[in-house]
């Protein structure tokens, strides 16, 4: 399994096989493709909750996440929170702020994927990490022919320290990956054989007018709950 270089990128580009809208040539590195923050977010285990989280109930996770929120122009959250600007972030730029130990859904601005054959890995960029914001926190693997903007689960490791992220930052990257030939297509969802839980179709203009921010929310509820099957001559199970 090879990793895609710069040059296949941007031949996987031309060729329609790699998908990125918007594309900005600035945005491939030597073997990796960035990617930038949009402005939803959910946000996670709201002050005052102290109950039992259940993920496999769409009622409950629609109750955990609330309502999804959008980034606020840096000055209005400097006024609201009475703090000073911070430098080199423009007044009337949107900000997602991320609090001491906190975690959020959010999502790239692009649509991106690669079609079958094909897989990605989508890792933060080190600047992130150095920061201590962790940007795809344990989920990042993506399969063939799914195409969409991503989910990022963004988690502030900081302890004490408060962190704003800019929208339009290139704040992740993705790693292409060759696979062998893939029988289905995760866009054309289960009927094909993958979960397809979180993408209907693989038309992308389709896609983008569809788009919405709950397409973040997760949907574990969608699957079924089954034993696995025992193991021949395993006791204590």
């Amino acid at each position: 399994m090879g990793v895609y270089s710069n040059i296949q990128i941007k031949k996987a580009l031309d060729d329609g096989h790699i998908v990125c809208r918007p594309f900005s040539p600035k945005h491939i590195s030597h073997a990796s493709l960035d990617v930038t923050l949009g402005a939803n977010y959910y946000r996670t285990e709201r002050a005052g909750d102290n109950t039992i989280y259940n993920p496999f109930d769409e009622s409950d996770v629609q109750r955990y996440f609330g309502k999804p929120q959008t980034a606020l122009p840096h000055k209005e959250w400097c006024d609201i929170n009475g703090v000073k600007l911070l430098k080199n972030i423009p007044p009337k730029h949107p900000i997602i702020p991320l609090k001491p130990g906190e975690r959020i859904l959010a999502h790239t601005h692009e649509f991106f994927g690669i079609k079958p054959p094909g897989a990605y890995e989508i890792k933060a960029r080190s600047s992130w990490g150095r920061n201590g914001v962790a940007v795809c926190f344990d989920a990042g693997w993506v399969d063939p022919g799914y195409i969409n903007r991503l989910t990022l689960e963004i988690y502030n490791l900081n302890h004490k320290e408060i962190v704003l992220l800019p929208v339009g930052e290139r704040i992740a990257q993705a790693i292409f990956l060759e696979t062998g030939q893939v029988e289905g297509n995760y866009g054309q969802g289960r009927n094909s054989g993958f979960s397809g839980k979180y993408q209907s179709g693989t038309d992308l203009d389709t896609l983008i007018k569809n788009w919405t921010p709950d397409q973040m929310l997760p949907k574990a509820y969608k699957d079924k709950r089954i034993l696995p099957k025992g193991i021949a001559g395993l006791k204590g199970d």
